[in-house]
């Protein structure tokens, strides 16, 4: 038996199964011609960003749960450049704290603390 569709409009595919973590990925290419970056994404954290960052949403698909699984975003060729890569930059040049260093922190964190409780 056939059954006749209430509208003419494809309907939106979507995953049986959600992507693992080795699957999941982003994305990132240029369009030349029109001048904007493409972000194609599946990992909810990077996903978030682009919103934050007001990226403009082109598409998205979902799990049948409803779920997001994936977005599309645009924005212009400003909005990323690539940045030069050292690996063997250390992650950070801090001195370790003097012990009067850490006393004076552990005061100020203490005297906040207790301005917070007496509100």
């Amino acid at each position: 038996m056939q059954t006749k569709r209430l509208n003419n409009e494809i309907s939106k595919e979507s995953a049986e199964y959600h992507l693992t973590k080795e699957e999941r990925e982003t994305i990132y290419r240029f369009n030349e011609s029109e001048g904007v970056w493409i972000a194609d994404s599946t990992i909810l954290k990077d996903i978030h960003k682009l919103e934050k960052q007001k990226w403009i949403e082109i598409n998205a698909q979902y799990y049948k749960d409803g779920t997001i699984m994936a977005k599309q975003f645009k924005a212009p060729r400003n909005c990323l450049s690539p940045r030069s890569y050292n690996p063997n930059k250390p992650k950070h040049d801090r001195k370790p704290l003097s012990e009067e260093q850490k006393a004076k922190m552990q005061a100020g964190r203490k005297k906040m603390w207790e301005a917070k409780r007496q509100k």
